[in-house]
C-alpha cells in the first residue's frame, strides 16, 4: 500500500492512531486527506470541514494504547523506586521521614491501582466506540485491527520494514529500561551493605570512618549468630521474662499512690504531682539481671495555684548541667478578668496581703532555702506524703512497704511473703518548658551538687525515642539484644585491680547504640543481623575510647527526629562529650580501656560465658 493510499483509507477520532511510539514521533510528511473525504471530529459524527483543509494523521488506536502503557510503565517505575528507597539521600534515620514514606507509598499503591482500572476502563470504551462507528459505516475490516488485526500481519508495518523487526525496534526502549532498573538495584544494594555504616557529609568525614567493622584486629574471630543468640537465651530471657508484667505492676502501683497524695494534698499550699513515667533499663526493655529488682520512676512537680516555678539554668560550661528553681508569686489578673474564678494576690495588696503572705510563706518556708526549691526539704516532704498515702492503700496489696533514708529521691521497698522484693525509686522532677527535659532531684553518682541545684535529666526523651524506634522498626529486631547481650556480658567480668567502680557504665552503651539507631536504617537490625550490628556497637565505642570522645546523644546532634521534644538551643548547641573526663584523667582511661578490652574477652569466650557466671 502506498503512501497516498493509507491517506485515502483514514479517517480521525481523535483518540486513535496507527505509528508506534515506540519508535518516536517520526517527522512524517504533512499530507491531505483526498478531496471529497470527510474527517470526523474527536466525537466521531460530525465532519471538521472539507478535507481539502484538514490534516490528517495516520496513527491507530493500538499503538496510542501502546505508547501509553509505555509511558505509564515509565512513570510508574521511577515513582516506585523513591517510595520504596527514600534514604539515599541520607542513611541517617529519621522516624518522621520513615512514617510519611510508608504512608506515601500506600497512599501511591492506591493511586496506580485506580489509574490502571481507568485505563482499562478507557481502553475498552474506545474499542466499543470504535466498532460502533464501523458498523453504522458498514466497514467490518477495521474490527480486525481493533481486536488485534489477525489478518493483518505485524502491527507496526511501515516503510518497507519487516514486521517482526519493526516489533522487536518498537519494544526495545521498553527492555532497555527494565535492563538498567535492574542493574541500578543491584549497584544500590551493594553500595549499601558493603560499609556498616558511613557518613553522609563532607563535614563528618572525619568523626565517622566509611570503615567495616570486620577490619579491626580487636574484632576478629566473633562469635556467630547462633552463639550470641544461645546466650541470650539462657542469660537474659530467662531472667528477664517476668519483667514487663513487673513494670507495669509498678506503674500502677505507683499511680495508685500518687493518687492518695493528691487526695491527702488538696487543701495545702504545696507542688502538685503530675502522672508518673517509668525510666530506665527495666521501662525501656533493655533491662538485664540486675535491672530485674530496680524500678526508677519521674514524679513530675508543679507549683500551687498562685505560684510559679522560674528555672534558672546554670552554664554549661561549668561543667555541670543543672539549675535551680525560683519560686515566684504568680500573676493571674488575665484568668481572673476572663473567668472570675480566681483572685490575683499578686495585685490585690490590701484586702488579701495576709493570705499572700501566708500562700507564699507556706511553700517557701517548708520547701525552700532562701527563694529557691530545696532538693532534700522537697524530698522530705514527698517522702512523708507517701507514708501517709500508703496507709490509705496499703488494704488493697499483700506485701510490706518500707521507705529507705535518701535526700534526693523517695525509695520503697516492697517485702513479699516468698522473700521477693522490689526497690521502687521516686525520683521528683520540674519540667523544662514545653519538653520532656526535667531537672531532677536525683544526681548522678559522681556529681557533687548543692541542696538547691536541680541536675538536668533526659531519660524521659531518650526513653521516647527508644518507644519510636520500636514502633517504626521491623518485627523482632536486635538493637535491644545487643545492648542486653553487652551489659550481661559486663556484669559477668570483675572490675581491675585498686579500681572501686566501672569507669563504662551502661549509659555510655546505651549512647553509643542510639546513635547508631540514626546512621543506620532500620532494616538493617533484624534478627539475622544480630552477630554485625553487635560488632558495630563495639567498634563505635571502641572508637570513641581511641579518641577520648562520645558526644551525648540529645545535646548538639542535629540529625535529631523533630519528634522529641527538647529546647530549641539543644539542636545548636555545641556537642557535650561524655569522655571528657577521660581526656582529663589519664588513669581513668586506661581503666576504661582496660573494661573494654576485657569485655572484648567475653564476646570472643561467649560459649564459655554463662558457664562463668555461673561460678
Amino acid at each position: 500500500m502506498t503512501q497516498g493510499e493509507r491517506n485515502e483509507d483514514c479517517e480521525v477520532t481523535g483518540e486513535v492512531g496507527c505509528h508506534s511510539w515506540g519508535l518516536g514521533l517520526a517527522a512524517w510528511p504533512e499530507e491531505r486527506c483526498p478531496p471529497g473525504r470527510s474527517v470526523l471530529s474527536a466525537a466521531g459524527r460530525e465532519p471538521l470541514g472539507s478535507a481539502g483543509h484538514t490534516w490528517c494523521p495516520w496513527w491507530t488506536d493500538e499503538s496510542d494504547a501502546e505508547a501509553s502503557m509505555a509511558v505509564i510503565s515509565l512513570v510508574f517505575l521511577a515513582v516506585m523506586y523513591v517510595v520504596h528507597h527514600p534514604l539515599m539521600v541520607s542513611d541517617r534515620m529519621d522516624l518522621d521521614t520513615l512514617a510519611r514514606s510508608r504512608q506515601l507509598e500506600k497512599r501511591m499503591s492506591e493511586e496506580m491501582r485506580q489509574l490502571e482500572i481507568e485505563f482499562e476502563e478507557r481502553k475498552r470504551a474506545a474499542e466499543q466506540k470504535q466498532k460502533a462507528e464501523n458498523f453504522w459505516r458498514g466497514d467490518t475490516s477495521s474490527d480486525q485491527l481493533v481486536l488485534g488485526k489477525k489478518d493483518m500481519g505485524w502491527p507496526f508495518q511501515a516503510g518497507g520494514q519487516e514486521g517482526p523487526l519493526s516489533w522487536m525496534l518498537g519494544n526495545l526502549w521498553n527492555a532497555g529500561l527494565f535492563c538498567l532498573f535492574l542493574i541500578f538495584e543491584l549497584l544500590r544494594q551493594n553500595m549499601q551493605h558493603e560499609p556498616a555504616f558511613d557518613s553522609s557529609s563532607d563535614e563528618e568525614e572525619e568523626e565517622v570512618r566509611v570503615v567495616p567493622v570486620t577490619s579491626y584486629n580487636w574484632l576478629t574471630d566473633f562469635p556467630s549468630r547462633e552463639a550470641l543468640e544461645s546466650f541470650y537465651k539462657h542469660s537474659v530471657q530467662n531472667v528477664t521474662r517476668d519483667l514487663p508484667c513487673t513494670c507495669e505492676f509498678v506503674e500502677s502501683f505507683v499511680d495508685d499512690l500518687i493518687e492518695a497524695c493528691r487526695v491527702l494534698s488538696r487543701r495545702e499550699a504545696h507542688p502538685q504531682l503530675e502522672d508518673c513515667l517509668g525510666i530506665g533499663a527495666a521501662f525501656e526493655k533493655w533491662g538485664t539481671l540486675h535491672e530485674t529488682q530496680k524500678f526508677d520512676i519521674l514524679v513530675p512537680i508543679v507549683p500551687p495555684q498562685g505560684t510559679m516555678f522560674v528555672l534558672e539554668m546554670r552554664d554549661p560550661a561549668l561543667g555541670r548541667r543543672c539549675g535551680c528553681v525560683l519560686v515566684e508569686s504568680e500573676c493571674v489578673c488575665k484568668r481572673e478578668k476572663l473567668l472570675g474564678d480566681v483572685l490575683c494576690l499578686v495585685h490585690h495588696h490590701r484586702d488579701h496581703s495576709a493570705v499572700l503572705s501566708k500562700c507564699s510563706s507556706s511553700i517557701k518556708v517548708a520547701l525552700c532555702t532562701g527563694s529557691h526549691l530545696d532538693v532534700c526539704k522537697t524530698v522530705q516532704w514527698f517522702r512523708n506524703m507517701v507514708g501517709n498515702a500508703w496507709a490509705l492503700v496499703a488494704h488493697k496489696y499483700d506485701f510490706q512497704l518500707s521507705l529507705p533514708p535518701s535526700t534526693t529521691s523517695c525509695k520503697l521497698r516492697l517485702d513479699y511473703r516468698s522473700g521477693r522484693f522490689l526497690s521502687i525509686r521516686l525520683v521528683l522532677g520540674v519540667q523544662r518548658e514545653d519538653t520532656l527535659v526535667y531537672l531532677v532531684s536525683q544526681a548522678p553518682d559522681q556529681e557533687q551538687l548543692t541542696s538547691v541545684d536541680w541536675p538536668e535529666s533526659f531519660a524521659a526523651c531518650e526513653h521516647l525515642f527508644l518507644k519510636l524506634v520500636g514502633r517504626f522498626a521491623p518485627e523482632n529486631t536486635c538493637h535491644l539484644k545487643c545492648l542486653q547481650i553487652i551489659l550481661s556480658l559486663r556484669d559477668l567480668q570483675s572490675l581491675p585491680q585498686g579500681a572501686s567502680r566501672p569507669v563504662l557504665t551502661s549509659y555510655h552503651f546505651k549512647t553509643a547504640l542510639m546513635h547508631l539507631l540514626l546512621r543506620l536504617p532500620l532494616t538493617d537490625w533484624q534478627h539475622s543481623m544480630l552477630s554485625q550490628r553487635l560488632q558495630d556497637v563495639l567498634w563505635f565505642l571502641g572508637r570513641g575510647l581511641q579518641q577520648r570522645s562520645l558526644h551525648h546523644f540529645l545535646i548538639g546532634n542535629t540529625f535529631l527526629p523533630l519528634t522529641i521534644p527538647i529546647p530549641k538551643t539543644f539542636r545548636n548547641a555545641e556537642p557535650v562529650n561524655l569522655f571528657q573526663h577521660l581526656v582529663l584523667n589519664p588513669t581513668a582511661h586506661s581503666q576504661a580501656v582496660e573494661e573494654f578490652h576485657h569485655l572484648l574477652t567475653q564476646v570472643k569466650t561467649l560459649p564459655c560465658a554463662p558457664l562463668a557466671g555461673a561460678h
